[in-house]
């Protein structure tokens, strides 16, 4: 059996646990269409406990199981929860000063080998990249300039 795409792993088993979760970080920039290099996911959650718990039931069927060790509390009292897998995968309420309730009206999603994967829609994925990182400096300006091509277009 191939490997599947770890982006696909982690968004299967989240679905299929039921999470409220959007992809945030570097695989969404890669989604909207931005060349980057990784591997890791980062993934936006819903801050309820409900929620939290789904989230560890889904990671928690990864190779090693390490998302059982973790709480709901875990992931709602810390800035990111990382949980080192098969696949590294980042948890967080937060994508900056972006929540979940806020990025969700301009979620967008795609089906890939027969995997919804939801994620940060382009105006919520700029304002999660507004930080004082180099990196996300970079990515910033190349996502403002990926939306003022849209929009260029569609004039």
């Amino acid at each position: 059996m191939e490997a599947e795409w770890p982006l696909l792993r982690v968004c299967r088993l989240l679905n299929e646990a039921g999470a409220r979760y959007l992809v945030c970080g570097a695989q969404a920039c890669i989604l909207h269409g931005l060349v980057r290099t990784t591997e890791d996911v980062d993934i936006l959650v819903e801050a309820t406990e409900d929620n939290c718990r789904r989230v560890i039931e889904g990671l928690a069927r990864m190779e090693d199981g390490a998302a059982a060790e973790l709480s709901p509390s875990d992931i709602l009292e810390n800035v990111v929860v990382k949980v080192a897998d098969e696949v590294e995968v980042d948890v967080s309420t937060h994508a900056w000063k972006m929540t979940y309730a806020e990025a969700v009206a301009d979620a967008q999603a795609v089906t890939i080998e027969g995997v919804e994967v939801r994620f940060l829609g382009l105006d919520s994925l700029i304002a999660s990249k507004e930080t004082y990182r180099e990196r996300d400096a970079s990515d910033r300006a190349q996502l403002l300039a990926l939306k003022a091509a849209g929009q260029a277009r569609q004039a």
